[in-house]
Formats: structure tokens, sequence, C-alpha cells
């Protein structure tokens, strides 16, 4: 695992090939072991279903354009908020943006203070070296109440590791 010395050293050196932004905040941001990361301003929601419905992965042909017809894509501006319903599923996005060299991989999971609140945040945590983009976050609601989330309010946090070959 990289230390807080480490990855700022990298990402401080513009030939590394490893960079993220953006970081508003090296001492509040990056922590000793991990880089917090922010919820970004795009949101795919789940709808939620008001007849009999099935998603059936053996009909590949039309899962597509059935999905998309079960999903509401929006936007938000950054600092405005957001909010998750009991029992609700959404895709979001990190603010950051990775872009990782060959020899360094990541681990993304959700702060444990969501979790505290009932707030799953999955991800496929595993992010492969020479990765370039935002992180995709699962957002489900498991409490009992709607759950008010900003644009840019620290979610999730990630941690690097040297790939040896």
């Amino acid at each position: 695992m990289l230390s807080r010395s480490e990855l700022v050293r990298r990402l401080l050196d513009h030939e590394s090939g490893f960079a993220i932004t953006p970081i508003i905040d090296t001492e509040s941001q990056i922590a000793e072991a991990s880089v917090d990361l922010r919820l970004g301003p795009d949101f795919i929601v789940a709808k939620r279903a008001t007849g009999l419905s099935t998603f059936d992965p053996a009909q590949v042909d039309d899962i597509g354009e059935r999905i998309r017809d079960y999903q509401d894509y929006m936007r938000r501006p950054v600092g405005s908020a957001f909010y998750l319903h009991p029992g609700q599923f959404a895709l979001a996005r990190t603010l950051e943006y990775f872009t990782l060299p060959r020899e360094i991989s990541a681990e993304v999971v959700g702060r444990s203070s969501w979790g505290r609140l009932g707030l799953v945040i999955a991800t496929a945590p595993l992010v492969q070296p020479g990765f370039k983009g935002t992180v995709t976050l699962e957002l489900s609601n498991l409490g009992t109440v709607p759950m008010v989330l900003y644009v840019g309010v620290r979610i999730a946090q990630a941690t690097f590791y040297e790939v040896t070959r």
C-alpha cells in the first residue's frame, strides 16, 4: 500500500503517469493510507416498479433497452442535493478522475461514516493498473428515512498499491 508521502510524491511527479483530479485539499483529502473521493454530478436512478417485471439475463437482445426503460439519468450541479429514498438504488460516479500507471492499482470502498447511516456504497473495488476515468459507485439506502447526498461530499476512499511484475 502506498503511504501518504509516497502518494503525494507520485501525484506531484508529472512524469509518473499517476494523477487524480481535481484534488481540492491535500491536507483533508489525502490521509495516511487513502484518498477521499467525492460524489460526482451524474446519477442513474432505478425507477420503482409499478407492475410485475423481471430481467432475464438469457434474453440478451433486449435487456439493454429494457434496463433503460427502468432508469432515469440526472445531473446535479456541485453542492446541490440528491435524495436517495429507502430501498432505492442509484449509480453515481466519483468527482475525481483517475489516471493510473501500469504499476499502480487501487481499491475503492465506501466511507464507514455513511455505512453507519444505512448507505451501502458498493463498487467493483479493484481498479486495474492503467485505468483512466471516474469510478462508478453503486448506492443503496438500506435505512428507513430518505438520505440527502450533496454533490461534492466525501463518500468513498481509495487505497493504492504498487503492482510488481
